[in-house]
């Protein structure tokens, strides 16, 4: 199954240097790399296809996966310095 994944992404990268706007390539592509938890590079992708498209639904969904996936964790909601005086 790896290999086919690896196999397709070859063939999405090299389709996408000769038609770098086709927006159904590029998604297959960006929802491959999010199976595969490279999700750097799926958002660069997604945020790709809404620069052709911006009102691509699959693509805002997709950029909305990725940056939950790569964010930062939340800090702590407590604040040492901000405490109530009394």
């Amino acid at each position: 199954m790896q290999n086919k994944r690896t196999e397709r992404l070859a063939q999405l990268q090299k389709f996408l240097k000769v038609c770098p706007g086709d927006v159904l390539a590029r998604c297959d592509l960006a929802f491959l790399l999010e199976e595969l938890d490279l999700f750097d590079e799926a958002l660069f992708n997604w945020k790709t296809v809404l620069d052709f498209d911006p009102n691509n639904l699959k693509a805002r969904e997709g950029v909305s996966r990725c940056r939950n996936r790569t964010a930062p964790p939340l800090q702590s909601q407590s604040n040492p310095s901000a405490r109530e005086e009394g």
